[in-house]
Formats: structure tokens, sequence, C-alpha cells
């Protein structure tokens, strides 16, 4: 991918630590890529490690940037609080979330089935609300403030 100017200067998001779930395909890697153009250090989550640390590996060559790549079942609570506890050990207080993960199906009503329904909101909504749960509570435990 080549790097256009975007909405931000250069530097912009330097030193700024962001943690994106379903940072490692489609939309998720691209703002990602965006993010570490303009300074940021990534955490990048979801389901597949594989799939991460290739995409990491490859951003990391493309930007110079620094990338984690951390597994995380973002429908799982537990799973979402040692992820961030890994997150903040290899890179310190995260500065901002981009909630990306998504889950989806391509199929007419009539045959989605219900599983597939719920597995879309677990991972849309619930997983959602989870990360931003985890990351509000040690925001707020540690008095952060806004960061722009």
């Amino acid at each position: 991918m080549k790097f256009n100017e975007g909405m931000l200067k250069a530097d912009a998001l330097k030193g700024k630590n962001i943690l994106v779930t379903g940072g490692g395909t489609g939309l998720g890697r691209s703002m990602s890529t965006y993010f570490l153009h303009l300074g940021a250090t990534l955490i990048i989550t979801s389901r597949k490690l594989d799939v991460l640390q290739q995409a990491a590996t490859e951003m990391e060559q493309e930007t110079g940037g620094k990338v984690v790549a951390l597994a995380c079942d973002v429908r799982d609570a537990e799973a979402v609080e040692r992820m961030y506890a890994e997150a903040v050990a290899a890179v310190g207080d995260i500065d901002v979330v981009l909630n990306n993960a998504a889950g989806n199906f391509i199929s007419p009503t009539e045959r989605l089935s219900t599983n597939a329904f719920n597995t879309v909101l677990d991972i849309v909504l619930k997983g959602t609300s989870q990360v931003t749960l985890t990351v509000g509570k040690d925001w707020i435990q540690k008095k952060r403030r806004a960061l722009f």
C-alpha cells in the first residue's frame, strides 16, 4: 500500500500507543498502517495469530513502525483482559482504542441461522463493549485525561 497523506500531519500520533481489534486484515489493517505512518505504536488483535503476525511483519517493513500482534477473541471477557494486560506490558499505557473486530456472514436472510446471527452480535456488540469496558476501567483507575 502506498502511503498518501491524509487529514493528520506527519508524526501526529508519535508516542501514542493504539490498540486495534481486527487490525490484521481489511479496514483494520488499513487504518493501522495509516496510524503507523503517523508515528503510532500499534497493538493489533484478532483470533488468528498467524494472520496477525504476518500483517505485523509486513506493516513494520512498510512503515518502520512497531506492531505487537496479540491473539484475542473479543467475545471472551477474560481473554480481553489478558490481551489488554499483555498489550500494556508490551508497549506501556494504551492511548487510543479502535474497536474494529467484526463477524459477518454473507447470506440471504432465509438461510441465516440463529447461531450465525448471535455470533455477529457477540463479536460486534459484546466484543466492543468488553474491550471498551476493560480499557475504560484502566483509564478511570489511572485518572487518564482525554488525549486531544
